[in-house]
């Protein structure tokens, strides 16, 4: 990942953003659409996968999933460890999952894309393909707005950090175009303070088509 303050920040913020943020109860409906096209033993990649929140619920409901996590935050991922203590997680850049020497049924991409540039999406998305299984399954969730609002945003702690919006429309089409079956559409509130919303929006889809090149 090339915004490496990103990093830096998440890694400095660990233990309060996993007292923020483990519960992952409010995304539990779609969460449980990806449950419903897993099997027991299906092989699973969590993406940016911070303290393992989503790992871990997906682990109580499946716990023989054959689940790799990975994250660049060392604190993170030894969160994340900690959390899951069956489960295998990571130091790793998400945008080197080409590189993984195995392919996964299931890929889960937690809010990854506030932190990543269009043409970083793109190309990751292409990998994401790449390293599916036949009629694998991506869970996607970010933050939706328009593209020209991404700005720099300030962290609880007062640093701030590049955070890009994307489009339901854009994204669609583009994983459409790559080769998949969008499953899955949603979009729900989220209070990030007393007086600021962000919009969370969760795609879930399926391999199919044979892909474009980029």
């Amino acid at each position: 990942m090339n915004n490496q303050k990103a990093v830096d920040l998440f890694n400095k913020l660990a233990d309060s953003y996993q007292q923020r943020f483990f519960s992952v109860d409010h995304y539990g409906e779609s969460l449980n659409i990806l449950l419903n096209h897993l099997e027991e033993r299906s092989k699973v990649l969590d993406v940016a996968c911070g303290p393992g929140n989503i790992s871990h619920y997906l682990l109580e409901r499946l716990p023989q999933l054959e689940l790799l996590g990975i994250d660049l935050a060392p604190n993170m991922i030894e969160l994340a460890r900690k959390n899951n203590p069956n489960a295998r997680f990571l130091v790793y850049d998400a945008l080197q999952i080409d590189y993984l020497d195995t392919s996964f049924d299931a890929i889960v991409v937690g809010f990854l894309f506030p932190y990543l540039a269009i043409e970083q999406v793109e190309l990751f998305l292409f990998k994401v393909y790449e390293k599916l299984n036949e009629n694998g399954i991506l869970y996607l969730s970010t933050m939706t707005d328009l593209y020209e609002n991404s700005r720099m945003k300030a962290s609880s702690t007062g640093e701030e950090v590049m955070m890009y919006y994307y489009e339901t429309g854009f994204l669609t089409r583009l994983l459409q175009q790559i080769g998949f079956r969008v499953i899955s559409t949603h979009e729900q509130p989220f209070p990030v303070s007393e007086t600021e919303t962000d919009t969370d929006l969760i795609l879930i889809a399926q391999k199919q088509a044979t892909p474009k090149n980029y």
